[in-house]
Formats: C-alpha cells, sequence, structure tokens
C-alpha cells in the first residue's frame, strides 16, 4: 500500500510531462488516444517495434501513441500505467517487464475501462477482454537448435538467455533445449542471462570462455547478445570454430550474417507485431472482432536465404 500511495503520488507530475510529450496534433482533431508501455528504450528490437507502431500511427492519421519507457523497472511501468488510467486513454499497448506479474495491472486497466493489447511478451495472465500479439517463442529456440544441428556433428552448446522474468526467454531456451534432449551428441552446458544486453552477452561470453571449457555453439535469445557474444569470440580468436545463432533479425544482425560474423537469426516480425497489435487495439476500441491471440510467424534466415528476406522488406 505504501507503495503504491507512493507511485499515485508521482501520477500528478509525471501526468502533467507526458501529457505536453504528447501534444502535437492539430487543435479540434479527436484523435484516438493509446499509451504503449515499453520495457527498455535501450533494447534494439523494442525500439525497432516503437518506431514501426509510430510510423503506422501516421499513416492512420487519427491515432495519438504515448510511449513511456520503463527501463525494466516493474514499479516504474506499474506508475507509468496508473498515469495512463488516470489519463483516460482509449486503449493501452503494454510489452511487459515481467510477464509473471501483469494480473494486477490487467484488473486495474480493464477496471477503468480502457481497452488492453499484450504485445511481444505473453503475460501468464490473459483474461477475455484483453488480445496478445506476438510469436510462438518456442519456434524460435526450436529454429536456432535445428539450423546449429545442421552444421555440426554434435557439440557442446551455451544458451545466452534474456531476463528470466520474461516469458520469451524462458520458452525459447525451452525449444532450443527440447530440440536438443534426445541427441546425446549435444550438451547444454553452460545457460545465464545476458538480460537482453550487447554488452551482458559479451561478458557472459567471456566469462565462458575464461573457464577453459570448450563450448561450439552459442544459441542467443536475441542478436544483441549474439553480437556481444561474437565480441567476446573474436577477441579470443574463436569466433571461426564457433557457431553464433540469435534471434530478432535486426539490422546489426543482418548485416553481422552478411560480414560472416554471425551464422543465423530466427526472423521476429517487428513491423508485423507492432501494426498487428495497434490494429487490435484499435478494433477493441471500435468494437470490431479481435482474435484473442494473433501470431506472426518465425523465420530462419541464414546467408543463404539473406537476398530473398531483404528483397521482401
Amino acid at each position: 500500500m505504501v507503495l503504491a500511495k507512493g507511485i499515485l503520488r508521482k501520477v500528478a507530475i509525471i501526468g502533467a510531462v507526458l501529457t505536453l510529450a504528447a501534444c502535437g496534433g492539430e487543435e479540434g482533431e479527436a484523435k484516438t488516444k493509446i499509451g504503449v508501455a515499453i520495457p527498455n528504450f535501450d533494447d534494439t528490437f523494442m525500439v525497432y517495434m516503437k518506431d514501426s507502431m509510430a510510423e503506422y500511427a501516421k499513416e492512420l492519421g487519427d491515432v495519438e501513441l504515448i510511449f513511456v519507457d520503463a527501463k525494466e523497472d516493474t514499479v516504474k511501468q506499474l506508475g507509468q500505467i496508473q498515469n495512463f488510467i488516470v489519463q483516460q486513454v482509449d486503449g493501452i499497448i503494454l510489452v511487459p517487464v515481467n510477464t509473471d506479474a501483469t494480473q494486477p495491472v490487467t484488473d486495474s486497466i480493464q477496471k477503468a475501462g480502457i481497452e488492453l493489447v499484450y504485445l511481444n511478451r505473453r503475460p501468464g495472465y490473459l483474461p477475455d477482454g484483453v488480445s496478445y500479439v506476438g510469436s510462438n517463442e518456442v519456434r524460435f529456440g526450436e529454429e536456432q537448435a535445428k539450423y546449429a544441428a545442421s552444421k555440426t556433428d554434435g557439440g557442446n552448446i551455451g544458451i545466452i538467455m534474456g531476463m528470466m522474468t520474461v516469458e520469451a526467454a524462458l520458452l525459447r531456451t525451452q525449444g532450443a533445449e527440447d530440440f536438443f534432449k534426445d541427441k546425446p551428441e549435444y550438451n547444454v552446458t553452460r545457460k545465464q542471462t545476458g538480460l537482453w544486453q550487447r554488452s551482458q552477452g559479451m561478458i557472459v561470453m567471456e566469462n565462458w570462455i575464461n573457464s577453459g571449457e570448450q563450448i561450439d555453439i552459442i544459441l542467443a535469445n536475441n542478436d544483441d547478445m549474439a553480437l556481444g557474444a561474437i565480441q567476446a569470440l573474436r577477441a579470443a580468436g574463436k569466433l571461426d570454430d564457433t557457431i553464433v545463432v540469435g534471434v530478432d533479425a535486426t539490422p546489426d544482425g543482418i548485416m553481422a550474417i552478411e560480414q560472416g560474423a554471425l551464422d543465423a537469426t530466427v526472423f521476429q516480425d517487428g513491423v508485423g507485431q507492432a501494426r498487428g497489435a495497434l490494429d487490435a487495439a484499435l478494433n477493441a476500441i471500435n468494437k470490431k472482432p479481435q482474435e484473442k491471440i494473433t501470431w506472426i510467424p518465425a523465420e530462419l534466415v541464414t546467408k543463404d536465404n539473406l537476398a530473398e528476406f531483404q528483397a521482401k522488406g
């Protein structure tokens, strides 16, 4: 209760700042106002989705988006959501910091009569009237593992995971482990979080290298951590002997594939997810039919199909 009161005391101040930041439409325009809660503006993929959604809102013309950054802080994000409620936005698109702790915020949004769409990180609690747009996270890990197995006869595997409070990190890791569990020639010998960050991926990889253990395959839950691992492997002269696979197909990830540093990534369609979430929110606000869960497909990207993949974009 003390924590909640502390947050609410800050709502008026934060609200004034965000309301000023959100302004920009022509006077008299009746725009649909949607709050978009992003967990981290330092995350490459999150920023990619944010920018894609902002561009789509411009195309639509009658939508005003208010973006906030939780900096991976659950309490901060709760305060931001409470602020959206005070502002009486029409809808909220939420990428949760902690997918296991969404019930209180979901209930408060629904109680306020505001439409809610979860994006990218699927919550553990998804009641009637709330929708989710994202990808099948298990599939990302499976695709990574299949690719690694197609390029090797066996070996030790290190999995650099995202934040352990995010379902995507757990499910992508599960997908890879499930694929290898009946293949004794492969062993997952290392698992550690890199917090979705490139710098942390590099630190994790440096520690593994310094342990002296042979690791033949690196599966990272996202491209940023894979690129961090590549930096450490290159510095140690081990990159040519290690398979590295990421997730997201970010511009930096694609460039690394072009240069031969990253072996593969699994495309997470940030544009598709961002546009899908905004469509879902507008459908709900306008009382149009909307699927409870919208799956955006995953796709393996390697040097072999890179030109084809880029041609689609």
